[in-house]
């Protein structure tokens, strides 16, 4: 289904960044990892895929700092690339507002958003060559409705890269390149780690299948996206919430 097509995928080493390399690869797709810190998740990709260790490249780039960015895609562009998933996110605080330094959100801001835009603007020349291309970024079931308390950061930083998503999918939608979300509510990863128990059980009570999401609950979504015959989708951010949010 993906055959050849290279796909970069940021905070590949997450819970949910994983679990979609490991998707890519069995359709056969070539992918290119960025991960910046925790290296155990891709040494375990690494170790279950030994097969089609001439389909993975792997980079170290902390993603806050413009000139790494641009230095490794400088390395990996020559050989182009048919589709982005931005899947990087910063751990969970919990916080009330007028205890946050305006530095929180910024750092939330520059991760989602900004090396999402330094990424995208390096890549849209030479996806505009291939004319069928695909963008995808993961946020959050909380970009729609009402936001939970105490972890504003997180979700001014999804907001954030939502707004740019819609405008780069308006300008980019004559050239062939597709620009979605895929927005997952709690799901089963490490961000979740130091939730509290409690609040984990109250979410999965209250869900209509009565559980939180697993992150191969996505995948099919995800890999829809990057197929050819997901032209006529931009600009669209798609809630997988087991029916916690309809709208």
């Amino acid at each position: 289904m993906l055959k050849n097509k290279r796909v970069l995928i940021t905070g590949a080493n997450g819970g949910i960044g994983s679990s979609i390399t490991k998707a890519i690869l069995e359709n056969q797709g070539k992918v290119i990892l960025f991960y910046h810190k925790n290296k155990d998740q891709i040494d375990k990709i690494i170790e279950d895929n030994l097969g089609q260790k001439t389909n993975i490249e792997i980079y170290q780039v902390d993603l806050s700092k413009k000139e790494e960015i641009t230095n490794v895609l400088s390395k990996t562009i020559k050989n182009g690339i048919d589709i982005f998933i931005h899947a990087v996110t910063l751990p969970i605080s919990h916080n009330k507002i007028q205890n946050i330094d305006w530095n929180e959100y910024q750092k939330n801001i520059d991760l989602q958003t900004k090396s999402f835009f330094e990424i995208t603007r390096i890549l849209i020349p030479t996806m505009k060559e291939k004319k069928r291309s695909r963008i995808i970024s993961i946020l959050s079931s909380y970009t729609i409705g009402t936001p939970p308390k105490s972890i504003s950061p997180y979700v001014v930083g999804k907001y954030s890269l939502l707004g740019l998503v819609k405008c780069m999918a308006t300008e980019l939608a004559p050239t062939g390149i597709t620009v979605n979300c895929i927005s997952p509510s709690m799901t089963n990863t490490p961000l979740i780690d130091k939730f509290p128990k409690k609040l984990i059980e109250i979410n999965a009570v209250q869900n209509p299948l009565g559980r939180i999401l697993e992150p191969s609950d996505i995948l099919s979504t995800i890999l829809f996206l990057c197929e050819d015959n997901s032209d006529f989708i931009t600009g669209q951010n798609i809630i997988i919430s087991g029916g916690e949010i309809m709208y």
